[in-house]
């Protein structure tokens, strides 16, 4: 008979970056096909702003900025498989110029998605070490609300 253990109903948990994945459209814009890619350790979201000063003669001699411009980025880091789907769609796209697709999916199954290029597209191989891709992916637009 098989044991069922109970969930921790502590919705305060920290998450645990292994659950998180990059993944790429490999179909098409209207039905995406989302392939992973493959050997990840790491895909690092940044988002960020332009920083406007709006300091003016009568704000007290105090600075006073405001967002800009919004922008996002991710930073890829992961283990060289030759044979894997992920890895070689980005590649391609490197290679060609063009537009990827993304999604980030998240622990809980809900997932942000973009467009954007490819920027840099790196591989490491060290005679003591596994050999590991690098890369960043530069946001072309919004991306979505986590859904």
């Amino acid at each position: 008979m098989p044991v069922t253990l109970p969930t921790n109903p502590n919705t305060s948990n920290a998450q645990v970056g292994k659950d998180f994945l990059l993944k790429i459209n490999t179909g098409q814009a209207v039905s995406p096909t989302w392939t992973t890619v493959g050997g990840q350790r790491s895909a690092d979201l940044n988002r960020n702003a332009d920083s406007i000063d709006v300091s003016h003669k009568t704000s007290g001699s105090w600075k006073g900025f405001k967002a800009g411009l919004r922008g996002w980025s991710i930073d890829l880091g992961g283990l060289v498989l030759l044979t894997d789907a992920g890895v070689e769609a980005l590649e391609t796209a490197f290679v060609q110029g063009k537009e990827v697709n993304i999604a980030l999916f998240y622990p809980d199954g809900t997932k942000q998605t973009g467009w954007g290029s490819i920027t840099e597209f790196s591989i490491s191989s060290p005679h003591d070490g596994a050999a590991e891709i690098s890369g960043t992916i530069e946001g072309n637009g919004p991306l979505s609300e986590r859904a």
